[in-house]
């Protein structure tokens, strides 16, 4: 563990020693891993906006676990997604990258001047995945 990793642990003395451990796992994970930087790759887009409008470009993008490939070949810190694209690699890429659930998510469906945003999982379900951390977005962001 690096001293700078340590520093930024050390920030967070009052936290659990399992809080504690998954921001570890995060900070000294990936390229980045014991710089004290991280980069997430965050795939929320075809849950918000529909996966036509997001994945269309790429048809790789429809498959789950395209996603998680792409963060462990980037060398990100950690993968975030909603529950169901987290669901979907969790077994096969165990322990390759952490996760992040998202929680709630917003849908582009809704016609109002402020987001209306869903609660699409849970912190049990996020610890049943073996997720490092929870993702919750408050609005208007």
């Amino acid at each position: 563990m690096t001293e700078r990793v340590r520093e930024i642990l050390s920030w967070y003395s009052s936290d659990s020693p399992g809080t504690l451990s998954n921001i570890a796992r995060m900070l000294n994970h990936g390229r980045l891993g014991g710089t004290g930087k991280l980069v997430i790759l965050p795939v929320d887009q075809g849950f918000e906006h529909g996966p036509a409008r997001s994945f269309a470009p790429n048809p790789p993008g429809y498959d789950p676990r395209y996603h998680f490939q792409l963060a462990i070949d980037a060398g990100c810190n950690a993968y975030a997604a909603p529950l169901g694209f987290i669901e979907a690699g969790a077994a096969e890429f165990a322990g390759q990258i952490p996760l992040i659930l998202k929680l709630n998510n917003s849908d582009s469906l809704y016609g109002g001047d402020a987001p209306c945003p869903a609660i699409t999982g849970s912190v049990d379900e996020a610890l049943r995945l073996g997720c490092s951390a929870i993702g919750f977005t408050i609005y208007p962001a």
